[in-house]
Parts: C-alpha cells; sequence; structure tokens
C-alpha cells in the first residue's frame, strides 16, 4: 500500500504547471558552455521542451520571455554510472584499501553499514521515498539524464531516466545497465546482444575490472568479457581499474567505451584507472560519480575530484574543457543520444544547468563548483531546482524551499512535502542504526 502511495505521489508531478507545453519561448542570455566551445554573449532560445536555438547570433523570437544569466550556462550533465537508492546512506569510510569488489561486498563492516540496512528499507516499501530522495541529491549536482535507478520505476521521475524512459522524442536504442555481466543468465545476455545488434543500436553499461589497477581477479575480467562476446561496440566499461594499456586499445579498437569514477576508486582501492592510456588509445571516455557511499554525492563533486586528482599528475592529463566534455556529450554518444542530450545544439532536449562564475574560465567553472552554487537545473524545458529568484522567473508552478549548504533551493512540490520524505527516510533508517546522507558533503 505504501509504494503505491509513493507512485501516486510521483505521477502527481505529472499533472502540474511544469509539466504542460511550454508554449512560449524563454531566452536564456549569458555565457553558454555549449560544450563544444564557450560563447561569451550567447543565447539559448527554448520552446516545448526543445533548445530552438543557440549561440552569439540568436534573434529572440517575438513575445519570448528573456531571462538574463549572470552564471554559466551549460548543458546538464548525464551520469552513467549510479546506484541510485543507496544513496540516501552517508559516505562509508573503509580503513582499508581492498583488492577487488569482491572483497569489501562480503566484508562484515559493509554488509552492517550499508547492504542489510538497504535491504531492510526496501522490505518496508520505502524504493520509492529512496529513488525521489536520490533524484533530488543527483539533480543538486547538475545532472539531468540518470542511469541505475529502480527496476519498477515509481514514475517517470524527476531526472531524465535513460535505462527505461528517456521521454525523448524519436527512435532511440535501448540502453542496458548491468551491475554484475558475469552473473548474467544467458537468457539476459541474449536481450542485451539482441539490442546492441538492432537498428538504432542499443548501449550497455558494465561494471567490469573494479579492483586495484594490479588485481589479478579485476584484470582477468576483461578475458571474461571477449568470451561472452561483449566486446563490440555499443558496449561501455565502467570502473575498469584493472585493465592493461593493451587492453584499453582493444576496447578503442572494437569501439567500446570506458566510464570513468575517480574518487570510488581510489577509496576503494588506493588508485584508479590507468587513464593515461585509455586516453593515448582514443578510448572515447565519460566520468561519473558511482554512489554516495564511496563515490560523489553527483557530478559537480566527481567534477572537482577528477580536476584536482589531474592536478596531481606530471604533466596533468586532461584540460577542463575534456573534463567537462566526459560529462556531457561523450557519455550521450556512449548511449547513441548524440544532439540529443549533453549539448545546447538547436534541436536537443531543453536539459541544462547555471552554476556561478568562478575561477579562471567556464570551464574551470564547471569543474571546481560546489552544490550551493549551481543556480538552476532545467529538465525538457522545466525549471526543476534552482535558486528562488530564477526559478521565479521561469514561474516554476507550486513549489518548496529546501537548504544546501546553508543556501535555499527550491524544487517542485509534488504532492508530498520534501520535509516528510526526509522524515520518513531518517526514521526508517534510524531503525537500523543509520544517519540519512545529507544532499551535498558542503566541499568536504
Amino acid at each position: 500500500m505504501q509504494r503505491r502511495l509513493s507512485r501516486l505521489f510521483f505521477l502527481l508531478l505529472l499533472i502540474t504547471p511544469l509539466a504542460m507545453a511550454q508554449k512560449v519561448p524563454v531566452a536564456l542570455v549569458g555565457t553558454l558552455v555549449t560544450p563544444q566551445e564557450v560563447v561569451s554573449h550567447g543565447t539559448v532560445v527554448l520552446q516545448n521542451g526543445r533548445i530552438v536555438a543557440s549561440g552569439a547570433d540568436v534573434k529572440v523570437p517575438a513575445g519570448a520571455k528573456v531571462v538574463p544569466i549572470d552564471g554559466v550556462l551549460a548543458p546538464g550533465f548525464v551520469d552513467l554510472h549510479n546506484h541510485l537508492t543507496y544513496n540516501v546512506f552517508p559516505r562509508w569510510k573503509p580503513i582499508e584499501e581492498f583488492g577487488s569488489r569482491y572483497d569489501w561486498q562480503q566484508k562484515p563492516v559493509y554488509q552492517i553499514l550499508v547492504e542489510a540496512p538497504h535491504a531492510g528499507m526496501v522490505k518496508l516499501g520505502l524504493e520509492c521515498d529512496m529513488e525521489r530522495y536520490a533524484e533530488i541529491k543527483v539533480i543538486t549536482e547538475g545532472e539531468t539524464s540518470v542511469v541505475g535507478g529502480l527496476q519498477e520505476p515509481c514514475s517517470n521521475g524527476l531526472a531524465r531516466n535513460l535505462d527505461y524512459n528517456n521521454e525523448l522524442s524519436g527512435n532511440f536504442g535501448k540502453v542496458i545497465y548491468d551491475v554484475f555481466p558475469f552473473q548474467t543468465s544467458e537468457q539476459k545476455l541474449a536481450v542485451a546482444k539482441a539490442a546492441l545488434a538492432a537498428t538504432p543500436r542499443g548501449s550497455l553499461l558494465i561494471h567490469v575490472a573494479e579492483g586495484g589497477p594490479n588485481d589479478a581477479s579485476a584484470t582477468r575480467e576483461f578475458t571474461m568479457l571477449k568470451a561472452r562476446g561483449l566486446l563490440v561496440p555499443g558496449v561501455s566499461l565502467i570502473h575498469a581499474v584493472g585493465l592493461l594499456p593493451q587492453d584499453f586499445a582493444e576496447m578503442a579498437k572494437a569501439g567500446v567505451g570506458f566510464v570513468w569514477s575517480p574518487r570510488s576508486n581510489v577509496e576503494l582501492y588506493g588508485d584508479t584507472a590507468r587513464v593515461a592510456a585509455a586516453k593515448a588509445s582514443g578510448v572515447h571516455m565519460a566520468i561519473a560519480p558511482d554512489w554516495s557511499p564511496t563515490g560523489s554525492d553527483g557530478m559537480l563533486g566527481e567534477l572537482n575530484f577528477a580536476s584536482q586528482w589531474n592536478a596531481t599528475q606530471k604533466p596533468p592529463l586532461f584540460t577542463e574543457r575534456e573534463l567537462v566534455l566526459m560529462a556531457t556529450s561523450t557519455p550521450a554518444e556512449l548511449v547513441g543520444l548524440t544532439g540529443q542530450v549533453g549539448t545546447l545544439a538547436a534541436g536537443s532536449a531543453a536539459d541544462l544547468i547555471v552554476v556561478r562564475k568562478s575561477g579562471e574560465d567556464a570551464y574551470w567553472s564547471l569543474t571546481h563548483t560546489s552544490a550551493q552554487d549551481l543556480e538552476l537545473v532545467v529538465i525538457g524545458g522545466e525549471a526543476i531546482y534552482g535558486d528562488p529568484s530564477l526559478m521565479e522567473q521561469f514561474g516554476a508552478g507550486d513549489r518548496e524551499t529546501l537548504e544546501v549548504c546553508g543556501s535555499p533551493k527550491v524544487v517542485p512540490l509534488d504532492g508530498k512535502s520534501w520535509a516528510d520524505t526526509e522524515k520518513t527516510l531518517s526514521h526508517a533508517l534510524g531503525e537500523f542504526g543509520r544517519k540519512l546522507a545529507p544532499l551535498s558533503e558542503c566541499g568536504n
């Protein structure tokens, strides 16, 4: 019964004014990151959930609502590696480094602090509340497209959920997200291979070689991957910490992508993947936060970590622009959605974010922004989250206020208040001796 009610609360969102067609065009004027280039004085025009024009010399349509943007306007981030319902848990701080994921998953401390409470919350029927909390959490980190939600979703959700309903008009391949590909049944494997062979081609996101760079069991998984016939275009490997330079060369030749999650790698295994070899081989590389217990709260945090990690490399491997591309257009490409998400190009979905300007340039602002400096999130042309002043300009319907790192932010009111969601989850987690994770660690 509780799960049905939670589904109802989610469905109420679909009938709010925010979900109605945006008949009046909106023109956002400011600094644009497309993300391929920076346009210092640009305009993006939104209408009916799409970007209809973008660039330096855009004519604002008659009757359009013009919204000046003082910050940096960029595509919403595309997250290809997350485990949403686990993001209600605070950071788990292991006191040791592990060889591979099979090591820590069997540790009593992980079972006590994370896995058993998660199973208990699910048994209580709180999946929809957990998912709702997690979706708000990733949105506060600038993410507009995600994977890793519930297999039986509560609704279409707040973010664009690529692995069960991307809500895009058109014909696109199926996105399949598999955490344990070597435990997948032959029947499910056949479904995945059919999606990869279809027209348009689907995509398969799989966790492979998650462990230390020199862990033999993690490295061996690449051989297992090839034995299952999965070194083919449309496949992207998540983590890949145990892969060797020659493995990345094979991936590039086969057209296989890579999703990098550096913070979780470093916290669990003491190091991350051989990204220098991946880049040198020409592997198309995205970045994603993994999950809150050992990764980042979301993409803003992961970009910040990646930029700081990059600064320790002599010389640095990536430019700030390259890191931004890894969070926008490259993940869109890996799942066959080039030109649909991860871009400000005309014709794409109107998924965008605004962050405060800081530091050296617009790219630097995006890789060094904290959650409190995220001013606006628009998904499908709808103002989903942001500073009260900007949300007001969008006429964002019924709203409620929450606080992120001391800054007031606004989200749509969808039938169940944010305070009630927090209270429900906090009480349930307390029964398992755990506390609800904050939306953001606020720079920690």
